[in-house]
This record gives C-alpha cells, sequence and structure tokens, in this order.
C-alpha cells in the first residue's frame, strides 16, 4: 500500500499566502490613496473660493512679514510648498493617486523637491530679495 501524505493546501501555499499578502496590502495602499484623493478633490470642489482665498492669504502674510523684518525664509517657504505641492497636485490630476502607492515615485518626488528648492531660490534671487 503506497500511502503519500500531502498537504491539503500544497506545498507551495506558504509562498502563495505570503503572496496574496503583499499584493493586498498593496492593494490596500492604492484604495487609501484614492480614498484620501477623493476626500480632498470633494473638499476642494465644495470650498474652492475659501481655498483660494486661505492660499492668497498666506502668501501675502509672508510678503508682508518679509517687507517688514527683511527676512525671506517664510516667504520662501511658502513659495516652495506652492511649487511642491502644486506639482503633485497636477501630477495626480494627469496620472491618480495610484501613482503614489509606487515605490519608484520616491525618486519622482525627490526629483520634485530638488527641482521646486532651485526655481525659489533662483526666483528669489531674481527678485533681488536673495543674494
Amino acid at each position: 500500500m503506497n500511502t503519500s501524505t500531502t498537504s491539503p493546501l500544497g506545498a507551495d501555499f506558504p509562498r502563495q499566502l505570503v503572496l496574496w499578502f503583499l499584493d493586498a496590502i498593496d492593494e490596500g495602499t492604492k484604495q487609501a490613496y484614492r480614498m484620501i484623493w477623493n476626500a480632498v478633490k470633494q473638499l476642494l470642489i465644495e470650498h474652492w473660493g475659501f481655498v483660494i482665498v486661505a492660499l492668497v492669504s498666506i502668501l501675502i502674510l509672508a510678503v508682508l512679514n518679509y517687507l517688514a523684518t527683511g527676512r525671506w525664509a517664510m516667504l520662501g517657504s511658502v513659495l516652495y510648498n506652492y511649487f511642491y505641492f502644486g506639482i503633485l497636485f497636477i501630477v495626480t490630476l494627469i496620472f491618480g493617486p495610484d501613482v503614489f502607492a509606487n515605490d519608484w515615485f520616491k525618486i519622482v518626488l525627490f526629483i520634485i523637491y530638488v527641482v521646486c528648492f532651485i526655481s525659489v531660490g533662483n526666483l528669489l534671487k531674481k527678485a533681488g530679495i536673495r543674494r
């Protein structure tokens, strides 16, 4: 009598279980980004006027702070954040929120960071604010 004992789940089951788990995490991350994007998009659609007024008010406050104190740090920070998050907003509109779940996008984020940092520095130099 030849009896072979095999697992009802298969010999490859542990590897498949890990792959299923990793796929579930990846899909969960993508769904989380989609959920956040939908909430932000809804907020912007419903309150676009307030958002524009708030962004312009922050920029005016930063310019007034520069004019009053002569320090350009707040102005540079505000401009950098407007450039950086503006580019991310446009990227999200084009490619969708799933792009943030990709590992390679961290390299793109670093490139955007460097480009925005250099651009703000050049803008402040040309405006005569920074030497």
